[in-house]
């Protein structure tokens, strides 16, 4: 699972002017004191930081399902056909060897195995280029499917910083030796990692409802 980090920014709230009006008719300029104050820079030590599982987010999200089911459906059908070619291929190879030709002469059975082999061939090709392409494709379709839901979610909840880690969506799983150990191995690459967490920190749960509830009401619209 690629490692990314993730992170949005509040609006600004803006403030009206207020204007004193004398009783004569001279027009007064308003003081300082009822002008709308400058938007401060926050202080530091209050940025609101949260933090998602993006493994889980990615597991729980529908259309990274759908896509997924989808790739394996394409996928059954080429190696349905391969399969059945790769039959042929052994049958008609056997039946070479041993001189049998039930349904054609040798010629038949020689130009059968030619054109079943360069089926074979053709369908590796097909498969390694079509899943190829549509890999790097969903890869980029949920990435920014995950960036824009997080970017939105944080603005309506006033987060400016959310930082993405991965963890085995099994609880029991991030607590193992091989787990312990990942994460050690990435700390020493110069990595960064939650630690620990207070509880609301994690945001993965939400994140992941925000994205499906999106991905829902799209595919009404369409409809």
């Amino acid at each position: 699972m690629n490692r990314m980090l993730l992170a949005c920014v509040v609006s600004v709230i803006c403030v009206p002017l207020a204007f004193a009006q004398p009783t004569t008719a001279r027009i007064v300029t308003p003081r300082p004191a009822q002008l709308a104050p400058v938007a401060k820079t926050p202080a530091a030590g209050t940025t609101r930081v949260a933090v998602i599982n993006l493994g889980y987010v990615l597991t729980k999200y529908e259309r990274a399902t759908a896509l997924k089911e989808e790739m394996q459906a394409d996928a059954k059908k080429m190696g349905d056909e391969a399969k059945k070619l790769q039959e042929n291929v052994n049958l008609w190879q056997s039946a070479l060897q041993k001189g049998e030709f039930k349904n054609g002469t040798k010629e038949d059975y020689e130009e059968k195995l030619i054109g079943a082999r360069r089926r074979l061939e053709d369908l590796n090709r097909l498969a390694q280029t079509k899943f190829g392409k549509a890999s790097q494709a969903h890869l980029l379709t949920l990435w920014n499917d995950v960036h824009e839901a997080v970017k939105d979610y944080c603005a309506q909840n006033n987060i400016d910083l959310v930082m993405a880690y991965g963890d085995p969506v099994q609880k029991d799983a991030a607590s193992t030796f091989q787990s312990v150990t990942r994460k050690i191995q990435a700390v020493d690459n110069g990595g960064a990692m939650p630690f620990f967490m207070a509880p609301g920190v994690d945001i993965s749960e939400a994140v992941t409802e925000f994205l499906n509830k999106r991905y829902r009401d799209g595919k009404d619209n369409d409809n």
